[in-house]
Protein backbone atom coordinates (compact mmCIF):
# COMPACT_ATOMS: atom_id res chain seq x y z
CA UNK A 1 0.00 0.00 0.00
CA UNK A 2 2.88 2.24 0.54
CA UNK A 3 4.55 1.73 -2.67
CA UNK A 4 1.20 2.53 -3.97
CA UNK A 5 0.42 5.55 -1.92
CA UNK A 6 4.20 6.86 -2.90
CA UNK A 7 3.58 5.73 -6.41
CA UNK A 8 0.55 7.62 -6.59
CA UNK A 9 2.24 11.12 -5.50
CA UNK A 10 5.17 10.89 -7.66
CA UNK A 11 2.33 10.36 -10.27
CA UNK A 12 0.35 13.66 -9.32
CA UNK A 13 3.80 15.67 -8.53
CA UNK A 14 4.70 14.70 -12.27
CA UNK A 15 1.19 15.92 -13.47
CA UNK A 16 1.65 19.08 -11.52
CA UNK A 17 5.15 19.64 -13.62
CA UNK A 18 3.45 18.43 -16.53
CA UNK A 19 0.20 20.44 -16.04
CA UNK A 20 2.65 23.64 -15.40
CA UNK A 21 4.75 23.11 -18.39
CA UNK A 22 1.64 23.19 -20.82
CA UNK A 23 0.39 25.81 -19.55
CA UNK A 24 3.71 27.79 -20.06
CA UNK A 25 3.70 26.90 -23.51
CA UNK A 26 -0.59 27.60 -24.33
CA UNK A 27 0.28 30.70 -22.79
CA UNK A 28 3.04 31.93 -24.40
CA UNK A 29 2.00 30.71 -27.76
CA UNK A 30 -1.28 32.61 -27.29
CA UNK A 31 0.72 35.91 -26.72
CA UNK A 32 2.73 35.27 -29.98
CA UNK A 33 -0.06 34.55 -31.82
CA UNK A 34 -1.98 37.67 -30.98
CA UNK A 35 0.99 39.29 -31.72
CA UNK A 36 1.64 38.23 -34.51
CA UNK A 37 -1.97 38.91 -35.76
CA UNK A 38 -1.44 42.17 -34.76
CA UNK A 39 2.31 42.64 -35.99
CA UNK A 40 1.21 40.66 -39.62
CA UNK A 41 -1.80 43.11 -40.38
CA UNK A 42 -0.16 45.86 -39.54
CA UNK A 43 2.86 44.33 -41.74
CA UNK A 44 0.73 44.46 -44.84
CA UNK A 45 -1.48 47.91 -44.58
CA UNK A 46 2.29 48.98 -44.70
CA UNK A 47 3.34 46.87 -47.14
CA UNK A 48 -0.08 48.19 -49.34
CA UNK A 49 0.30 51.45 -48.43
CA UNK A 50 4.22 51.11 -50.29
CA UNK A 51 2.48 50.23 -53.60
CA UNK A 52 0.33 52.43 -53.39
CA UNK A 53 3.14 55.24 -52.97
CA UNK A 54 5.14 53.33 -55.79
CA UNK A 55 2.59 54.00 -58.65
CA UNK A 56 2.21 57.53 -57.74
CA UNK A 57 5.54 57.37 -57.65
CA UNK A 58 6.09 56.78 -61.20
CA UNK A 59 3.52 59.23 -62.76
CA UNK A 60 5.01 62.26 -60.58
CA UNK A 61 8.60 62.55 -59.89
CA UNK A 62 8.95 65.95 -58.10
CA UNK A 63 6.13 65.72 -55.77
CA UNK A 64 5.82 62.23 -55.27
CA UNK A 65 8.54 62.09 -53.29
CA UNK A 66 6.73 62.59 -50.01
CA UNK A 67 4.02 60.16 -51.19
CA UNK A 68 6.85 57.44 -52.05
CA UNK A 69 8.18 57.35 -48.21
CA UNK A 70 4.06 57.53 -46.96
CA UNK A 71 3.93 59.10 -43.74
CA UNK A 72 7.47 61.05 -44.13
CA UNK A 73 8.31 63.87 -41.52
CA UNK A 74 8.62 65.98 -44.72
CA UNK A 75 5.16 65.72 -44.93
CA UNK A 76 4.30 69.05 -43.21
CA UNK A 77 6.67 70.86 -41.60
CA UNK A 78 4.34 70.98 -38.57
CA UNK A 79 4.50 68.98 -36.05
CA UNK A 80 0.71 69.51 -35.21
CA UNK A 81 -0.44 69.59 -38.31
CA UNK A 82 0.89 65.94 -38.85
CA UNK A 83 -0.85 64.92 -35.53
CA UNK A 84 -4.27 66.56 -36.81
CA UNK A 85 -3.82 65.15 -40.42
CA UNK A 86 -2.82 61.69 -38.74
CA UNK A 87 -1.37 58.37 -39.69
CA UNK A 88 -2.22 56.56 -42.91
CA UNK A 89 -2.49 53.31 -40.58
CA UNK A 90 -5.67 52.34 -40.06
CA UNK A 91 -7.73 53.22 -36.59
CA UNK A 92 -8.39 49.32 -36.02
CA UNK A 93 -4.34 48.62 -35.14
CA UNK A 94 -3.61 51.27 -32.89
CA UNK A 95 -7.42 49.91 -31.05
CA UNK A 96 -5.95 46.64 -30.65
CA UNK A 97 -2.76 47.58 -29.06
CA UNK A 98 -4.61 47.77 -25.59
CA UNK A 99 -6.39 44.33 -25.98
CA UNK A 100 -2.81 42.89 -26.82
CA UNK A 101 -0.76 44.62 -23.96
CA UNK A 102 -3.28 43.44 -21.75
CA UNK A 103 -2.60 39.25 -23.03
CA UNK A 104 1.07 40.51 -23.11
CA UNK A 105 0.69 41.69 -19.16
CA UNK A 106 -1.27 38.61 -18.81
CA UNK A 107 0.70 36.25 -20.56
CA UNK A 108 4.17 37.84 -19.04
CA UNK A 109 2.67 37.21 -15.04
CA UNK A 110 1.62 33.75 -15.65
CA UNK A 111 4.45 32.87 -16.73
CA UNK A 112 6.99 34.80 -14.44
CA UNK A 113 4.77 32.89 -11.46
CA UNK A 114 5.65 29.48 -13.27
CA UNK A 115 9.27 30.37 -13.29
CA UNK A 116 9.32 31.26 -9.71
CA UNK A 117 7.98 27.35 -8.94
CA UNK A 118 9.55 25.44 -11.91
CA UNK A 119 11.43 23.79 -12.68
CA UNK A 120 12.47 22.32 -9.41
CA UNK A 121 15.78 21.19 -11.08
CA UNK A 122 18.13 23.02 -13.10
CA UNK A 123 17.22 22.74 -16.22
CA UNK A 124 19.05 21.40 -18.64
CA UNK A 125 21.07 19.33 -16.24
CA UNK A 126 24.20 19.56 -18.35
CA UNK A 127 24.60 23.37 -17.55
CA UNK A 128 24.20 23.20 -13.79
CA UNK A 129 27.74 23.22 -13.54
CA UNK A 130 27.62 26.80 -14.74
CA UNK A 131 24.78 27.71 -12.51
CA UNK A 132 25.57 30.29 -10.27
CA UNK A 133 25.53 29.28 -6.36
CA UNK A 134 21.72 30.17 -4.65
CA UNK A 135 20.68 31.79 -8.26
CA UNK A 136 18.25 30.44 -10.76
CA UNK A 137 20.16 30.96 -13.89
CA UNK A 138 23.60 30.38 -15.38
CA UNK A 139 26.34 31.63 -17.07
CA UNK A 140 25.79 29.64 -19.69
CA UNK A 141 22.15 29.63 -19.92
CA UNK A 142 19.25 27.09 -18.35
CA UNK A 143 16.87 28.03 -15.82
CA UNK A 144 15.93 26.52 -12.16
CA UNK A 145 12.49 28.29 -10.70
CA UNK A 146 13.64 31.07 -8.06
CA UNK A 147 11.90 29.11 -4.62
CA UNK A 148 13.49 25.37 -5.88
CA UNK A 149 16.91 27.45 -5.96
CA UNK A 150 16.86 29.35 -3.11
CA UNK A 151 14.57 26.52 -1.15
CA UNK A 152 17.69 26.14 1.65
CA UNK A 153 17.87 29.47 2.67
CA UNK A 154 14.53 29.95 2.58
CA UNK A 155 14.25 27.70 4.61
CA UNK A 156 16.35 28.71 6.77
CA UNK A 157 14.85 32.25 7.07
CA UNK A 158 11.48 30.76 7.43
CA UNK A 159 12.68 28.48 10.43
CA UNK A 160 14.45 31.65 12.19
CA UNK A 161 11.41 33.33 11.83
CA UNK A 162 9.22 31.03 13.03
CA UNK A 163 11.08 30.23 16.38
CA UNK A 164 11.80 33.66 17.00
CA UNK A 165 7.81 34.47 16.59
CA UNK A 166 5.70 31.74 17.06
CA UNK A 167 7.35 28.63 18.45
CA UNK A 168 9.29 28.07 21.49
CA UNK A 169 10.93 24.43 20.76
CA UNK A 170 11.22 24.10 25.01
CA UNK A 171 7.69 24.48 25.37
CA UNK A 172 6.38 22.48 22.68
CA UNK A 173 8.43 19.51 23.82
CA UNK A 174 7.18 20.16 27.45
CA UNK A 175 3.95 19.65 26.29
CA UNK A 176 4.82 16.02 26.39
CA UNK A 177 3.69 13.82 29.50
CA UNK A 178 6.40 11.56 30.12
CA UNK A 179 4.17 8.89 31.52
CA UNK A 180 1.82 9.37 28.68
CA UNK A 181 5.15 9.02 26.37
CA UNK A 182 6.33 5.79 27.83
CA UNK A 183 2.71 3.98 28.08
CA UNK A 184 2.41 4.70 24.54
CA UNK A 185 6.32 3.38 23.47
CA UNK A 186 5.98 0.64 25.73
CA UNK A 187 4.07 -1.75 23.15
CA UNK A 188 7.36 -1.48 20.95
CA UNK A 189 9.88 -0.87 23.37
CA UNK A 190 8.85 -3.47 26.39
CA UNK A 191 9.56 -6.03 24.01
CA UNK A 192 12.84 -4.63 22.59
CA UNK A 193 14.37 -4.46 25.84
CA UNK A 194 13.77 -7.80 26.92
CA UNK A 195 15.76 -9.50 24.04
CA UNK A 196 18.46 -7.03 24.33
CA UNK A 197 18.92 -7.75 27.99
CA UNK A 198 18.47 -11.79 27.33
CA UNK A 199 21.00 -11.15 24.68
CA UNK A 200 23.48 -9.27 26.25
CA UNK A 201 23.76 -11.69 28.96
CA UNK A 202 24.04 -14.59 26.79
CA UNK A 203 27.13 -13.18 25.57
CA UNK A 204 28.80 -11.91 28.77
CA UNK A 205 27.66 -14.69 31.03
CA UNK A 206 27.26 -17.84 29.08
CA UNK A 207 27.93 -20.25 31.41
CA UNK A 208 25.78 -18.39 34.57
CA UNK A 209 22.94 -17.46 32.10
CA UNK A 210 22.74 -21.18 29.86
CA UNK A 211 22.44 -22.99 33.51
CA UNK A 212 18.98 -21.32 34.44
CA UNK A 213 16.15 -22.96 33.46
CA UNK A 214 13.99 -20.43 30.71
CA UNK A 215 11.14 -19.66 33.22
CA UNK A 216 13.81 -18.61 36.01
CA UNK A 217 15.56 -16.41 32.98
CA UNK A 218 12.49 -15.12 32.07
CA UNK A 219 11.46 -13.75 35.85
CA UNK A 220 14.50 -12.04 36.22
CA UNK A 221 13.82 -10.09 32.84
CA UNK A 222 10.63 -9.19 34.18
CA UNK A 223 12.04 -7.98 36.90
CA UNK A 224 14.43 -6.37 35.52
CA UNK A 225 11.73 -4.74 32.84
CA UNK A 226 9.85 -3.52 35.90
CA UNK A 227 11.36 -0.42 35.65
CA UNK A 228 11.13 0.34 31.92
CA UNK A 229 8.06 2.72 31.86
CA UNK A 230 10.40 4.76 34.20
CA UNK A 231 13.19 4.83 32.16
CA UNK A 232 11.20 6.11 29.29
CA UNK A 233 10.13 8.66 31.03
CA UNK A 234 13.25 9.93 32.48
CA UNK A 235 14.66 10.01 28.21
CA UNK A 236 11.93 12.21 27.52
CA UNK A 237 12.39 14.06 30.53
CA UNK A 238 15.94 14.87 29.59
CA UNK A 239 15.18 15.43 26.37
CA UNK A 240 12.55 17.85 27.17
CA UNK A 241 15.68 19.89 29.39
CA UNK A 242 18.23 19.51 26.67
CA UNK A 243 16.75 19.81 23.74
CA UNK A 244 18.91 22.26 22.07
CA UNK A 245 21.95 20.16 22.50
CA UNK A 246 19.98 17.34 20.70
CA UNK A 247 17.78 18.81 17.93
CA UNK A 248 18.65 21.26 15.00
CA UNK A 249 15.35 22.32 14.13
CA UNK A 250 16.86 24.61 11.50
CA UNK A 251 19.35 21.96 10.06
CA UNK A 252 16.24 20.23 10.20
CA UNK A 253 13.94 22.46 7.94
CA UNK A 254 16.68 23.20 5.75
CA UNK A 255 17.68 19.60 4.86
CA UNK A 256 13.63 18.57 3.98
CA UNK A 257 13.40 21.95 1.93
CA UNK A 258 16.67 20.28 -0.06
CA UNK A 259 15.42 17.23 -0.38
CA UNK A 260 11.95 18.13 -1.30
CA UNK A 261 11.80 21.28 -3.16
CA UNK A 262 8.70 20.13 -4.39
CA UNK A 263 7.00 20.56 -0.71
CA UNK A 264 8.43 23.90 -0.14
CA UNK A 265 6.73 24.97 -4.00
CA UNK A 266 3.63 23.63 -2.70
CA UNK A 267 3.46 25.23 0.85
CA UNK A 268 3.97 29.05 -0.92
CA UNK A 269 1.03 27.66 -4.03
CA UNK A 270 -1.16 26.71 -1.25
CA UNK A 271 -0.72 29.57 1.29
CA UNK A 272 -0.39 32.06 -1.74
CA UNK A 273 -3.18 30.96 -4.08
CA UNK A 274 -5.32 33.70 -3.98
CA UNK A 275 -2.43 36.32 -3.90
CA UNK A 276 -0.88 34.49 -7.30
CA UNK A 277 -4.76 34.20 -9.01
CA UNK A 278 -4.58 38.03 -8.37
CA UNK A 279 -0.76 38.34 -10.10
CA UNK A 280 -1.88 36.72 -12.82
CA UNK A 281 -5.68 38.57 -13.53
CA UNK A 282 -4.17 42.36 -12.81
CA UNK A 283 -1.26 41.37 -15.27
CA UNK A 284 -4.79 41.96 -17.88
CA UNK A 285 -5.91 44.96 -16.29
CA UNK A 286 -2.74 46.41 -15.85
CA UNK A 287 -1.46 45.62 -19.32
CA UNK A 288 -4.73 47.21 -20.68
CA UNK A 289 -4.00 50.28 -18.70
CA UNK A 290 -0.60 50.41 -19.70
CA UNK A 291 -1.47 49.62 -23.40
CA UNK A 292 -3.42 52.65 -23.22
CA UNK A 293 -0.70 54.68 -22.80
CA UNK A 294 1.47 52.58 -25.63
CA UNK A 295 -1.70 53.12 -27.78
CA UNK A 296 -1.27 56.96 -27.88
CA UNK A 297 2.65 56.82 -27.85
CA UNK A 298 2.36 54.88 -30.31
CA UNK A 299 0.36 56.81 -32.72
CA UNK A 300 2.40 59.62 -31.97
CA UNK A 301 5.94 58.40 -33.01
CA UNK A 302 3.86 56.36 -36.07
CA UNK A 303 2.80 60.10 -37.14
CA UNK A 304 5.80 62.07 -36.54
CA UNK A 305 8.93 59.53 -36.61
CA UNK A 306 7.65 56.41 -38.35
CA UNK A 307 11.15 54.98 -38.70
CA UNK A 308 10.87 54.99 -34.87
CA UNK A 309 8.17 53.08 -34.20
CA UNK A 310 9.36 49.66 -34.38
CA UNK A 311 12.02 49.63 -31.65
CA UNK A 312 9.20 50.80 -29.64
CA UNK A 313 7.46 47.25 -29.43
CA UNK A 314 9.84 45.63 -27.32
CA UNK A 315 10.36 48.72 -24.79
CA UNK A 316 6.99 48.94 -24.32
CA UNK A 317 6.69 45.28 -23.98
CA UNK A 318 9.26 45.27 -20.94
CA UNK A 319 8.17 48.17 -19.61
CA UNK A 320 4.28 46.12 -19.38
CA UNK A 321 5.50 43.10 -18.10
CA UNK A 322 8.03 45.12 -15.45
CA UNK A 323 5.44 47.50 -14.28
CA UNK A 324 2.29 45.17 -14.10
CA UNK A 325 4.61 42.45 -12.11
CA UNK A 326 5.46 45.55 -9.50
CA UNK A 327 2.31 46.81 -9.48
CA UNK A 328 0.75 43.17 -8.73
CA UNK A 329 3.15 42.42 -5.87
CA UNK A 330 2.76 45.86 -4.50
CA UNK A 331 -1.31 45.14 -3.94
CA UNK A 332 -0.43 41.55 -2.54
CA UNK A 333 1.68 43.17 0.47
CA UNK A 334 0.93 46.99 0.62
CA UNK A 335 -0.52 48.97 2.43
CA UNK A 336 0.24 46.93 5.21
CA UNK A 337 -2.20 48.47 8.02
CA UNK A 338 -6.14 49.02 6.66
CA UNK A 339 -5.84 52.43 5.20
CA UNK A 340 -8.68 54.93 4.27
CA UNK A 341 -8.62 55.93 0.20
CA UNK A 342 -11.67 57.85 -0.62
CA UNK A 343 -14.57 56.00 -0.19
CA UNK A 344 -12.97 52.60 0.75
CA UNK A 345 -10.69 50.95 3.16
CA UNK A 346 -7.71 49.20 1.26
CA UNK A 347 -4.96 46.82 2.51
CA UNK A 348 -2.59 43.95 1.01
CA UNK A 349 -4.46 41.29 -0.26
CA UNK A 350 -2.32 38.75 2.21
CA UNK A 351 -2.67 40.76 5.19
CA UNK A 352 -6.17 41.05 5.07
CA UNK A 353 -6.44 36.90 4.55
CA UNK A 354 -4.01 36.43 8.00
CA UNK A 355 -6.68 34.02 9.28
CA UNK A 356 -6.98 31.99 6.13
CA UNK A 357 -3.11 32.01 5.39
CA UNK A 358 -2.21 31.31 9.61
CA UNK A 359 -4.43 28.66 8.97
CA UNK A 360 -3.07 27.39 5.74
CA UNK A 361 0.75 27.99 6.83
CA UNK A 362 0.10 25.91 10.24
CA UNK A 363 -1.34 22.85 8.43
CA UNK A 364 1.40 22.73 5.79
CA UNK A 365 4.15 23.25 8.63
CA UNK A 366 2.80 19.93 10.68
CA UNK A 367 2.42 17.97 7.66
CA UNK A 368 5.40 19.25 5.60
CA UNK A 369 8.01 19.73 8.40
CA UNK A 370 7.45 20.42 11.62
CA UNK A 371 6.12 16.83 13.09
CA UNK A 372 7.16 14.05 15.33
CA UNK A 373 8.81 12.16 12.51
CA UNK A 374 10.53 14.66 11.23
CA UNK A 375 11.69 16.04 14.64
CA UNK A 376 12.90 12.50 16.27
CA UNK A 377 14.65 11.18 12.85
CA UNK A 378 16.70 14.46 12.62
CA UNK A 379 17.56 13.59 16.27
CA UNK A 380 18.55 10.23 15.95
CA UNK A 381 20.11 10.61 12.61
CA UNK A 382 20.69 14.61 12.26
CA UNK A 383 23.82 16.64 12.89
CA UNK A 384 23.30 16.21 16.84
CA UNK A 385 22.96 12.07 16.89
CA UNK A 386 25.83 11.50 19.09
CA UNK A 387 24.52 13.96 21.59
CA UNK A 388 21.03 12.58 21.36
CA UNK A 389 22.91 8.92 21.26
CA UNK A 390 24.78 10.06 24.66
CA UNK A 391 21.26 11.43 26.24
CA UNK A 392 19.96 8.15 25.88
CA UNK A 393 22.76 5.73 26.91
CA UNK A 394 23.12 7.97 30.16
CA UNK A 395 19.64 7.06 30.91
CA UNK A 396 19.85 3.32 30.24
CA UNK A 397 23.28 3.46 32.53
CA UNK A 398 20.65 4.73 35.29
CA UNK A 399 18.08 2.52 34.12
CA UNK A 400 20.76 -0.66 34.82
CA UNK A 401 22.43 0.79 38.03
CA UNK A 402 19.09 1.02 39.74
CA UNK A 403 17.50 -2.29 38.67
CA UNK A 404 20.19 -4.32 39.89
CA UNK A 405 19.84 -2.16 43.15
CA UNK A 406 21.63 -3.04 46.30
CA UNK A 407 23.14 -6.30 44.12
CA UNK A 408 24.81 -4.59 42.17
CA UNK A 409 28.28 -5.11 44.45
CA UNK A 410 27.39 -9.44 44.26
CA UNK A 411 26.70 -9.11 40.25
CA UNK A 412 30.23 -7.31 40.32
CA UNK A 413 31.86 -9.97 42.23
CA UNK A 414 30.21 -13.30 40.28
CA UNK A 415 30.48 -11.59 36.28
CA UNK A 416 33.38 -9.19 37.28
CA UNK A 417 33.41 -5.53 37.35
CA UNK A 418 34.78 -5.19 33.48
CA UNK A 419 32.16 -7.85 32.05
CA UNK A 420 29.21 -5.56 34.74
CA UNK A 421 30.67 -2.49 32.98
CA UNK A 422 30.39 -4.15 29.16
CA UNK A 423 26.93 -5.60 30.16
CA UNK A 424 26.03 -2.35 30.75
CA UNK A 425 26.96 -0.21 27.49
CA UNK A 426 25.99 -3.24 25.52
CA UNK A 427 22.10 -2.93 26.50
CA UNK A 428 22.67 1.28 26.38
CA UNK A 429 24.19 1.08 22.81
CA UNK A 430 21.50 -1.76 21.54
CA UNK A 431 19.02 0.37 23.26
CA UNK A 432 19.92 3.54 21.07
CA UNK A 433 20.18 0.79 17.75
CA UNK A 434 16.66 -0.55 18.76
CA UNK A 435 15.14 3.28 18.79
CA UNK A 436 14.47 3.82 15.59
CA UNK A 437 12.60 0.71 15.17
CA UNK A 438 10.12 1.38 18.19
CA UNK A 439 9.69 5.53 18.41
CA UNK A 440 7.21 5.64 15.42
CA UNK A 441 4.47 3.83 17.34
CA UNK A 442 4.65 6.87 19.80
CA UNK A 443 4.04 9.68 16.91
CA UNK A 444 0.66 9.84 16.79
CA UNK A 445 0.72 10.72 20.38
CA UNK A 446 3.47 13.02 20.00
CA UNK A 447 2.00 15.00 17.07
CA UNK A 448 -1.31 15.47 19.33
CA UNK A 449 0.73 15.99 22.80
CA UNK A 450 2.86 18.78 20.90
CA UNK A 451 0.21 20.88 19.28
CA UNK A 452 2.48 22.38 16.94
CA UNK A 453 -0.18 23.69 14.04
CA UNK A 454 -2.42 24.96 16.97
CA UNK A 455 0.29 26.68 18.83
CA UNK A 456 1.45 28.12 15.30
CA UNK A 457 -1.81 29.14 14.04
CA UNK A 458 -2.85 30.77 17.35
CA UNK A 459 0.35 32.56 17.35
CA UNK A 460 -0.07 33.86 13.61
CA UNK A 461 -3.27 35.07 13.84
CA UNK A 462 -2.64 37.33 17.25
CA UNK A 463 0.16 38.80 15.33
CA UNK A 464 -0.30 42.91 14.53
CA UNK A 465 0.02 43.67 10.72
CA UNK A 466 3.40 44.45 10.31
CA UNK A 467 4.75 41.08 12.62
CA UNK A 468 2.26 39.15 10.06
CA UNK A 469 3.93 40.60 7.10
CA UNK A 470 7.90 40.22 8.26
CA UNK A 471 6.84 36.30 8.74
CA UNK A 472 6.55 35.71 5.54
CA UNK A 473 7.40 37.87 3.20
CA UNK A 474 11.01 38.29 4.29
CA UNK A 475 11.50 34.64 2.67
CA UNK A 476 11.17 35.96 -0.73
CA UNK A 477 11.52 39.61 -0.61
CA UNK A 478 14.96 39.95 -2.12
CA UNK A 479 14.05 37.87 -4.95
CA UNK A 480 10.73 39.95 -5.70
CA UNK A 481 13.34 41.90 -8.34
CA UNK A 482 13.97 38.93 -10.42
CA UNK A 483 10.22 37.99 -10.44
CA UNK A 484 9.40 41.64 -12.20
CA UNK A 485 12.49 41.35 -14.02
CA UNK A 486 11.33 38.16 -15.62
CA UNK A 487 8.20 39.56 -16.38
CA UNK A 488 9.90 41.99 -18.02
CA UNK A 489 11.94 40.44 -20.47
CA UNK A 490 8.99 38.32 -21.27
CA UNK A 491 7.28 41.63 -22.46
CA UNK A 492 10.05 42.39 -24.31
CA UNK A 493 10.81 38.76 -25.99
CA UNK A 494 6.97 39.29 -27.00
CA UNK A 495 7.43 43.04 -28.56
CA UNK A 496 10.39 41.80 -30.02
CA UNK A 497 8.52 38.66 -31.69
CA UNK A 498 6.27 41.62 -32.49
CA UNK A 499 9.00 43.94 -34.20
CA UNK A 500 10.81 40.98 -36.19
CA UNK A 501 7.06 40.42 -37.61
CA UNK A 502 6.44 44.34 -38.42
CA UNK A 503 10.27 45.45 -39.62
CA UNK A 504 12.30 42.58 -40.90
CA UNK A 505 11.79 40.40 -44.26
CA UNK A 506 10.79 43.70 -46.14
CA UNK A 507 7.65 43.92 -44.49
Amino acid sequence: RLTVQCAEGVGADAGRVEDSLAMWVRTIVLSLVLGAVHASAHGLHRRLLRQDDHHHASDEFGGGFEQRWGRSLLGSSDDADKLLKGSDTHIAFYVIIPFVSAVVGYVTNVVALQMTFYPLEFTPSQLKFAQLEGQPFGLLGGWQGIIPAKAGKMAAILCDLMTTKLLDVKEMFGKIVPVEFAEALAPEMNPSMSRIIANVMAEEAPTFWNSMPPKVQAGLVKEAMAGAEDFLADVIEDLQNHVYDVLDLKAMVVRLALENKQDVVRMFQEVGESEFRIIEHSGFYFGFAFGIVQMITFYCVDTLAPSFSGPLLPVFGFMVGYATNWFALKLIFRPIHPTRVCCCTVQGAFLKRQNQVSEKFSELNVELFCNAKNLWEEMMFGRLREEFGELVRRNTRRFTDVTIGKGAGAVKMVFGADAYARMREKIARNLVNELPRCVPVSYEYQDRALEVEATVCKAMKGLPPDEFEGVLHPVFEEDEIKLIVVGGCLGALVGFAQYILLFSGGI
